[in-house]
């Protein structure tokens, strides 16, 4: 049997060809997501073990933890004296202290704004600093800067050049050399300016004080007896690390970074593969249908149940193995693609070459293999039950059973009840679980309701005359066929559906909250939209003296812990929010934020089950484990024009916080002052501050939209690789029914029927069965969409966008694209010869 498996996939591979490339192209999908991540952690990875390698111990102040969200937490600087008190330590062979921030690079004016950092620090030679001289000298004296050869590459700098350096001071510094951050250019999306230690102190307004101390053991002292005996030295007030230490949380960092990235892009894969087994099991189902004498007359011959039944999962197996491995040798080039994806969505990722892990061979070889098998056991059990007397009649088309009929609705009324609860409040888990239903919903009433469908939807096709109404008897004579491939199709354009409603109306409740809570005239943010906030404390300053403004009230943001889990808060201005912003609190006032409170939110507060009174234990980076009292309740849609569902006062962020950064400036112009003349004015003011970005309430609105539209439109980009895979089920469905229907054409053709009707007649079909696709896909999409947002929106209802400029673009790309999936099998049709059809059985 597994030589006539073997010889039937040889003879009829034009049957599998498109199974294959669905295959192919799901396993490329995951291979390449994966060797992406790996990849990236890798290089971050080598990051961190490259900058500590020479080095044993990094002393900085000590914190609860070491990053939240993929953020670095800031520390506070160290004392000048550390340096002497580390080099006293007995098994101490030498030490050096070093000072970095943040600095952006100018030149001839022109800020040099990277995808990721700007980093001033000084310079460390080896063995504590892996940056290496490539060309010039070493940053010796003041006015000397050294760049990384990428930044000077890309900004086409060269030694000799000045550059001016924008921190907490500004100078400007001549390049003396360029160095390489060991075998690399330098960091990923990261301009590097290293300058001698006082210019590093004096540009970061550090005095006399660094950023951390780096310890090299003495020959023979281990580096965890080096780190004992220097913790004993200095205390519990610093943080000592091994090198190995530092490195691991690098790398912890990095993959909480790519978490989201990664859970998208495999997320995206599942949905391919799903679609992919939709196609795999209706191409094993119509070609057991076709064969099913074949079949009969080995079942006379005796063969068993169980070889027919191995023979048609063997060909699967063959399909998936081949399949998989082109697949995972193909992601392996896709992960180069999807880098570059990611990047133009705005996802900073680091260059270099790809990290192809045992682990990422096999799981994208087992997943190729065990969907294929999976989706043929379905049409081995229907081989398996071939009796031998079907080899003396004609097969037709099997009506499907009233057990799956009865489940199929029992199944859809769960999924209707489900996703129906959002409307009383239920979670989204519940509505999760509707989803799940409707799509088994789907798969069992398919065939039940297709026949109907098709001959509803394809009314229009009576327009096109008699090739449009076969084309639509086709559809509906064969319910199952038709049914799997649109459910394929329907998936694809549901999840596109779902996102699209999700997202406009995540965007409309986003702009419309911030449009009704900030009644600022000026918005003034940085352009390179930093978690946490790019804005010097100095732009405040620079914006408050100006005789055009009424009042400026800054917010910053910061990261916490709680058991393990990281949230965000804002801080505030009590003072100073009432003029910029119409805040309604539900409890409590802002001004008690002033005794060092915290406001709650309504939805958070009730999650916590606390009140006005009670006690928040808040576990911060710099303090540790903090007790605030909660001094008020916010509403929740003014909560989220503030960012969080937590408020503390700017005093109480500078108590538990080092980063002196600003996130936004509302601003509020005096009255009479013409909303352009005040702008003006603002921008002028900053033109030393290149990154503030001085935005009216339309941009303000539009940039906070932007961010929604960005995941948006990534995620759209991968799931249409679904959309195509689901296209190519068209094409294979149609090209095998041509196979199943040849006598019938052949007929057609004899009585009159023209090779362009014929051509019609399936192109029609194709357009049919996407138009069906795109009825039920939209209309799932749009209803898992609407209830996902109600489910979202916790006690007050918000509002469903209806993008119904997209939905129409949707429609229309969905139907043009099942025209152009029947092309290819139309053109066969219309080649084929008459008398050979007429003759075929």
């Amino acid at each position: 049997m597994w030589h006539l498996t073997l010889r039937h996939i040889a003879t009829h591979r034009s049957r599998f060809a498109l199974t294959l490339l669905a295959v192919v192209l799901g396993v490329t999908f995951v291979s390449g997501s994966l060797v992406l991540t790996d990849t990236s952690q890798k290089l971050f990875e080598d990051q961190f073990r490259t900058a500590s390698a020479g080095v044993d111990l990094t002393i900085r102040d000590a914190a609860a933890f070491d990053s939240a969200m993929g953020v670095e937490v800031e520390r506070d600087p160290l004392p000048a004296d550390l340096l002497g008190r580390v080099l006293a330590v007995d098994g101490v062979a030498d030490a050096a202290a070093s000072a970095a921030g943040q600095g952006l690079l100018e030149v001839d004016g022109e800020p040099l704004v990277p995808a990721g950092a700007s980093v001033l620090s000084s310079w460390s030679p080896a063995p504590f600093g892996a940056f290496e001289i490539r060309e010039g000298t070493e940053p010796t004296a003041d006015g000397q800067v050294v760049l990384d050869v990428a930044t000077a590459a890309t900004y086409g700098i060269a030694v000799g050049d000045e550059v001016t350096v924008r921190a907490d001071a500004v100078e400007t510094l001549t390049v003396v050399g360029l160095a390489g951050f060991g075998a690399e250019d330098g960091l990923a999306d990261t301009t590097m300016a290293l300058v001698a230690l006082p210019t590093a102190q004096r540009l970061l307004d550090l005095g006399d004080q660094v950023s951390q101390v780096q310890a090299i053991a003495a020959d023979g002292v281990p580096p965890t007896d080096l780190q004992t005996a220097v913790g004993d030295e200095l205390g519990a007030d610093y943080d000592i690390a091994t090198s190995q230490d530092t490195v691991a949380a690098g790398a912890a960092a990095a993959a909480s970074k790519l978490a989201m990235i990664r859970v998208m892009l495999l997320s995206m894969a599942g949905a391919a593969l799903l679609v992919g087994g939709f196609l795999i099991a209706n191409t094993f189902t119509i070609v057991i249908s076709q064969r099913s004498r074949e079949l009969a007359l080995l079942r006379a011959a005796g063969a068993t149940a169980w070889q027919l039944r191995r023979s048609v999962l063997g060909e699967a197996l063959v399909v998936g193995t081949a399949g998989s491995v082109l697949g995972t040798g193909l992601g392996i080039l896709a992960g180069y693609g999807l880098r570059g994806v990611a990047r133009a969505f705005g996802v900073a990722l680091p260059d270099g070459g790809l990290v192809v892990a045992p682990r990422t061979l096999l799981i994208s070889l087992a997943i190729g293999v065990v969907v294929t098998v999976l989706s043929a056991v379905g049409p081995a059990r229907k081989a398996a039950r071939v009796a031998p007397i079907e080899a003396m009649r004609e097969s037709g088309a099997v009506p499907p059973s009233r057990r799956r009929t009865v489940a199929g609705w029992a199944v859809a009324g769960i999924a209707t009840v489900a996703v129906g609860s959002a409307l009383v409040g239920a979670s989204v888990m519940v509505v999760a679980t509707g989803a799940l239903a409707a799509l088994v919903a789907l798969t069992l009433l398919g065939p039940v309701l297709a026949p109907r469908l098709a001959r509803l939807v394809g009314r229009p096709l009576d327009a096109a005359g008699m090739t449009g109404r076969l084309a639509r008897e086709s559809a509906a004579r064969a319910p199952r066929r038709t049914a799997a491939t649109t459910t394929a199709l329907a998936i694809g354009l549901t999840l596109i559906t779902f996102m699209t409603i999700l997202g406009q109306s995540v965007k409309a409740t986003t702009a419309g909250t911030y449009e009704e809570v900030i009644t600022a005239d000026l918005v003034i943010e940085s352009t390179r939209a930093e978690m946490l906030g790019g804005l010097s404390h100095d732009v405040h300053h620079a914006v408050e003296d100006l005789p055009e403004v009424a009042v400026v009230s800054r917010m910053r943001y910061g990261h916490w812990k709680d058991a393990g889990a990281t949230s965000a808060l804002t801080a505030i201005e009590p003072a100073t929010l009432g003029e910029v912003a119409n805040v309604d609190l539900v409890a409590g006032s802002l001004d008690a934020l002033a005794d060092g409170g915290i406001v709650l939110g309504g939805a958070k507060a009730a999650e916590r089950g606390l009140e006005v009174g009670d006690t928040l234990t808040l576990t911060f980076a710099r303090t540790g484990d903090t007790d605030l009292e909660v001094v008020g309740l916010v509403d929740d849609g003014d909560a989220q024009a503030l960012a969080t569902g937590y408020l503390i006062s700017m005093e109480t962020y500078a108590e538990h916080f080092t980063e002196d950064v600003d996130a936004s400036l509302l601003v509020k112009l005096r009255d009479g002052v013409a909303a352009e003349a005040g702008k003006e004015a603002v921008v002028d003011a900053l033109s030393a501050f290149p990154t503030a970005d001085v935005r009216d309430m339309a941009a303000a609105v539009a940039a906070r939209a932007g961010a929604v539209d960005q995941i948006l439109g990534m995620v759209t980009v991968l799931l249409l690789l679904a959309v195509a895979i689901a296209l190519l089920g068209v094409t294979n469905t149609l090209a095998l029914s041509i196979v199943e229907r040849t006598r019938e054409i052949g007929l057609l053709r004899a009585i009159g029927m023209t090779r362009n009707q014929v051509r019609w007649m399936v192109r029609w079909e194709a357009v049919l069965v996407a138009a069906l696709a795109v009825v039920i896909g939209v209309g799932l999409g749009a209803g898992l969409g609407s209830a996902t947002v109600r489910a979202l929106s916790g006690a007050e209802p918000v509002p469903v966008a209806w993008p119904v400029d997209r939905l129409l673009l949707v429609v229309v790309l969905a139907t043009a694209a099942g025209l152009l999936a029947g092309m290819l099998p139309a053109r066969r049709v219309a080649r084929m010869d008459v008398l050979s059809a007429m003759s075929a059985q």
